[in-house]
């Protein structure tokens, strides 16, 4: 599982198959939002500092997470990237298909230091 520290501009970063993938219309005090090409998740606020992102193999990780996303995102690429709202890659993995369940877990269900993107 590849990892890596951040604090992304508006606390927010997008999951998807590449940077031009629509974004999901933002629901109210929830921490994800998604539509079939794109899931957002809230972060730990920028300016109290960052958010260790993790990708990779579902089954890599820790049962120690809160489950908030489960679902599947079109990946005509055949990849899997978090980014940010400037079109930032923080993370990069390929995945098999063209459509990846792809599931997202973090520490806190409101401001999570820690948010893992598993697939498969």
């Amino acid at each position: 599982m590849n990892s890596t520290n951040f604090a992304p501009v508006n606390s927010i970063v997008f999951i998807s198959d590449n940077l031009t993938s629509k974004p999901p219309e933002h629901i109210d005090g929830s921490l994800v939002s998604f539509n079939k090409f794109c899931v957002s998740v809230g972060t730990y606020p920028e300016v109290d500092g960052e958010t260790k992102f993790s990708l990779g193999r579902a089954d890599e990780v820790e049962d120690a997470l809160q489950l908030v996303f489960d679902g599947m995102i079109e990946t005509p690429g055949r990849k899997l990237i978090i980014s940010t709202v400037w079109d930032e890659v923080l993370l990069k993995t390929g995945v098999e298909d063209t459509e990846t369940r792809t599931r997202v877990w973090v520490d806190h269900p409101r401001w999570p230091k820690n948010l893992v993107v598993g697939w498969g």
